[in-house]
């Protein structure tokens, strides 16, 4: 019958043209129409990523998972739903399992957005050596490139490099060993084009001083000479968030923090960034509960806690370190915890 032909869409031209019409509600009902084993095996894989996916849009995390599960037994070389059932084995809290997933990953292979998320969750489970392997490739796709200019990079499915080295600083913080980082900027800076390694040496020397004056004086004299017809909330957030950070006491960050004024256009995380901020300002201030209410708003908004390189950026990977446990002690609802693992 015609209603049962295969569609002409592959799975992936089906989910871009539903994200393009803002019909992604859709995608489940428009999968059910394909007959999987008339599926090329890329096809198949991208399948049941999409299947899975729909699952997961639809807050169904045992659903999102049992479709990951069954797609990598179809699929077992697909990277997307070894990274996709990691998560899932993440959100589980079924850590070696998720490892044995991001272990089998790697750039290109897996685009490097879900390179980062990998990253992000062996920072949460305090696991920088897992984080560092997993950028590997990334790392050498850059030297391959020769030049770490932002847009060049970007359009060739890379992170800012500002945002790659940031996590190798995070890394490197936790590990409180900068052997590597040192190495890997001598050797960035000699290799690679097309990037301001002078900002980026002044910022990590600040880092591994615990002293960011050079960076606030930077920052004081951009902002004095700001044209205001651009948005420069995230200056005036880093600005507040390192100078908050070197203040004598709690109360004086806590003011500094407040001054700030986000406008329309800028980033709406950069609120977070101050909340996480008056946080640790009101733990050094000594006011617990005014503290515990700031970090209840934080994981209101920020559930994964910050990316490492924000955490960087914005320095308070510090304060953030104290958080890991909440988010790791998180509850699990029984119905999410299977025998399926």
């Amino acid at each position: 019958m015609f209603f049962n032909r295969q569609p002409k869409e592959s799975p992936d031209e089906l989910a871009n043209r539903l994200q393009r019409e803002g019909k992604l509600g859709d995608l489940e009902q428009e999968l059910r129409r394909y007959s999987i084993s008339k599926l090329s095996a890329k096809d198949k894989a991208s399948y049941f990523h999409l299947w899975g996916i729909s699952a997961f849009r639809k807050h169904d995390r045992l659903e999102a998972f049992r479709r990951f599960k069954e797609g990598l037994e179809a699929c077992p070389d697909s990277q997307d739903l070894l990274f996709s059932l990691g998560q899932e084995y993440e959100h589980r809290k079924l850590m070696d399992k998720m490892f044995e997933c991001f272990d089998r990953c790697s750039f290109p292979e897996l685009s490097s957005a879900y390179i980062l998320a990998a990253a992000r969750y062996a920072y949460l489970w305090n696991r920088p050596d897992k984080g560092i392997e997993y950028l590997r490739g990334i790392e050498d796709a850059y030297f391959t490139l020769g030049i770490a200019d932002d847009h060049f990079v970007y359009v060739r499915g890379l992170p800012f490099f500002g945002q790659f080295w940031n996590y190798l600083v995070a890394f490197a913080l936790i590990q409180r060993s900068f052997s590597e980082t040192d190495a890997f900027l001598i050797r960035a800076s000699q290799n690679l084009s097309d990037y301001d390694f002078d900002s980026l040496r002044r910022f990590y020397e600040c880092v591994k001083s615990d002293d960011y004056a050079p960076v606030i004086d930077e920052l004081e004299a951009q902002l004095a000479g700001w044209d205001t017809r651009f948005p420069n909330g995230y200056q005036s957030v880093q600005l507040a968030a390192l100078k908050g950070r070197a203040a004598s006491d709690g109360g004086e960050a806590v003011a500094l923090l407040q001054d700030v004024h986000l406008g329309p256009n800028d980033f709406p995380w950069l609120a977070d960034v101050l909340t996480i901020h008056k946080a640790w300002a009101f733990q050094k201030a000594g006011e617990h509960e005014r503290e515990i209410s700031e970090v209840d708003q934080f994981f209101a908004k920020q559930p994964l806690l910050f990316e490492p390189d924000h955490a960087v950026s914005f320095g308070f990977l510090p304060y953030q370190e104290t958080l890991k446990p909440r988010y790791q002690n998180r509850h699990v609802e029984p119905d999410d915890l299977t025998n399926e693992n």
